[in-house]
């Protein structure tokens, strides 16, 4: 329990650091960020709307969901630290055109619209394989050639980027939503694409050793209570 938890802040200072400082710059400068505010980042770097890295926004079908079905389909619950699981799943009848509009591609990130405030807004990373689509309270994101889409999700779950999301949430009745025109004009800080990779594979190799870290300690409960 103890290395995962120093694992875990282990990345959390990476974050911190990787995303303000960037790799082995020495130049920085100070760019608007929210109102009245400046933040302090790499010379090479812009500062962009999260709309300009983006090739797809796109909200998830509304319609009936299923115990069985032709597709499975992800829900709000399916986001759980920053990855889309597979969890409780539901499924949906489709056509072949409908299913060609909704189907999940790998990489693609999925955000909560709709939800408590303290819920709304999270974002998870779809690495899985198979055919899968998406419900209406999702909202499907997928990046152009400008951003690295596991760059983007870490980004996008970080502490600060969660707070200015949750700027731009409008309460209903027991629910908060935040609609695609609202999440697109998110400011948000751009490296250069081949520094993004560089991030996204350290986050990455950190991810793989806390999941490593996680099934081993879950195989060590399973041994303690089989005896």
């Amino acid at each position: 329990v103890q290395v995962i938890t120093h694992s875990k802040k282990v990345k959390k200072g990476l974050m911190q650091k990787l995303f303000t400082r960037g790799i082995g710059h020495v130049t920085f400068k100070k760019v608007p960020w929210l109102v009245g505010k400046e933040i302090e980042i790499p010379e090479e770097w812009e500062v962009r709307k999260l709309d300009d890295v983006l090739e797809l926004v796109q909200y998830g079908i509304a319609e009936p969901m299923f115990e069985k079905g032709k597709y499975p389909i992800f829900r709000m619950n399916s986001i759980q630290k920053g990855k889309v699981i597979e969890l409780d799943m539901k499924f949906i009848d489709l056509t072949i055109e409908e299913f060609k509009k909704y189907r999940l591609e790998k990489y693609d990130l999925l955000f909560n619209r709709t939800n408590s405030y303290e819920l709304v807004g999270k974002i998870g990373i779809f690495l899985l394989d198979d055919n899968y689509t998406f419900a209406g309270y999702l909202i499907r994101l997928r990046t152009n050639e400008k951003m690295n889409p596991i760059f983007l999700n870490n980004y996008l779950n970080t502490k600060e980027l969660r707070y200015n999301v949750k700027r731009y949430a409008t309460n209903a009745v027991s629910q908060t939503n935040i609609n695609a025109t609202n999440l697109k004009s998110i400011i948000i800080i751009v490296p250069p694409r081949q520094e993004q990779n560089k991030i996204a594979t350290i986050l990455s190799n950190i991810d793989s050793k806390i999941t490593s870290q996680e099934q081993y300690k879950e195989k060590l409960e399973k041994l303690k209570k089989s005896l």
